[in-house]
């Protein structure tokens, strides 16, 4: 846990603002490369990801207000100012705000959805790795003695969590031994990033990378989540809330690229290149 990289006087550079600042560059820089190395680029520009920043913002307080705030919170809107972010409220956020985006540069959605993915992925891996340096997001207690195992300091939010369940005394200097699912989640994105680079490269149809990440990012998000020490209460069962949108994620993903490679792929010829020919007909691309 480092909150703070550095400080001089009143100034301070908190980890989680410059991770987030650094994948906010990643996250727009990404697809404008890959829009420039198109034979014919689209009339995108880093504005795009301006506003898919501001989208995701946007979603992902209103999503946390929804999971874990309360009327206080809700009162003059209190919650864009002291509230936290939730990374689905963020992806849904940023998905509505850059199709306004692409429609009014008139870019097919689904074309600069697929050179958005990837970068989503490595975006979201750098600022898990901020989650982790400012101690949110931390996993549950582990039952063997993992090595990879992180203990957060007196003052954490994992501590202060762990004491009011009277996991652990206030003579403690540190919290138990936790998961550290935000460098899983880091690993499992940075993964995702290499697999959808190669796919862009190599797919023959339009929207196949799109598809992939909704199902590998819901498979790996199902899977940390059962790892997780603070996520919002249970629903359905045992399930959290970001585990059963994990589980739609990876359910549609699967579902459409079945219906995808039955009824629209199979009767649309694959260009040997994607930049010769178009993979998909202009009335379907522009959905």
């Amino acid at each position: 846990m480092y909150p703070t990289f550095f400080s001089s006087g009143e100034l301070r550079f908190h980890s989680y603002t410059v991770m987030m600042t650094l994948a906010f560059l990643v996250g727009t820089i990404g697809p404008i490369w890959l829009n420039r190395r198109r034979e014919h680029p689209y009339s995108a520009t880093p504005a795009g990801g301006i506003w898919i920043f501001m989208g995701g913002i946007i979603g992902a307080k209103i999503w946390w207000m929804v999971q874990y705030g309360d009327w206080d919170d809700l009162r003059y809107l209190q919650f864009f100012i002291t509230g936290g972010l939730v990374f689905f409220g963020g992806l849904f956020g940023g998905i509505i705000a850059g199709i306004i985006y692409l429609k009014l540069h008139k870019i097919p959605v689904i074309s600069g959805a697929d050179m958005v993915a990837p970068f989503m992925a490595l975006a979201h891996g750098i600022g898990r790795i901020g989650c982790f340096l400012n101690g949110c997001c931390w996993g549950a207690v582990t039952r063997f003695g993992y090595p990879w195992a992180v203990q957060f300091p007196k003052g954490s939010s994992c501590y202060r969590r762990q004491l009011r369940e009277k996991l652990i005394s206030g003579d403690d200097l540190y919290s138990l031994p936790v998961h550290p699912t935000q460098l899983y989640e880091t690993l499992g994105n940075f993964m995702i990033f290499v697999i959808l680079l190669i796919i862009y490269k190599k797919h023959k149809h339009t929207g196949v990378v799109t598809l992939s990440y909704l199902t590998m990012y819901g498979g790996l998000r199902f899977v940390t989540e059962m790892f997780r020490g603070e996520s919002a209460r249970p629903v359905y069962g045992w399930l959290t809330a970001s585990q059963t949108v994990a589980l739609g994620m990876l359910t549609f993903g699967l579902v459409a690229f079945f219906i995808c490679s039955k009824f629209v792929w199979k009767d649309i010829p694959a260009a040997v290149d994607k930049e010769e020919a178009p993979t998909v007909p202009p009335e379907a691309e522009s959905l």
